[in-house]
């Protein structure tokens, strides 16, 4: 039985979401945005497709459901660890230089740090 133009695209399209999670996983920026641009092209091959779909692809469509949630929870806790650490910086910069770059004495709970430039 010949294969499907749409199972193929499905398959290909899942495919890409696999590389996709190792690229978030392995911190891999470049490859990241490179397999957008791959995303978008498969996108719009899948909206030009108008044949019904039958079980096999049903299940190539789970599998994609399952790989495009895993990595959005994986982007979205990496952009909360991303702004914590941004957060962190920036909290510790301006704990750190203080106008005209004087000394700058912070209390911190029982101790009191002093840091200057």
């Amino acid at each position: 039985m010949k294969e499907s133009t749409l199972k193929k695209s499905l398959q290909a399209f899942n495919d890409l979401l696999v590389r996709e999670r190792q690229a978030i996983t392995h911190l891999r920026m470049s490859q990241l945005n490179e397999l957008q641009h791959e995303k978008i092209e498969l996108m719009k091959v899948l909206n030009q497709q108008e044949d019904a779909v039958d079980e096999e692809e049903k299940l190539v469509i789970k599998a994609i459901q399952t790989n495009n949630e895993r990595n959005r929870m994986l982007l979205e806790s990496g952009l909360k660890l991303v702004k914590r650490l941004q957060d962190n910086a920036f909290r510790s910069l301006a704990l750190t230089y203080a106008a005209k770059g004087r000394t700058m004495n912070i209390g911190v709970g029982p101790r009191v740090l002093s840091r200057s430039v």
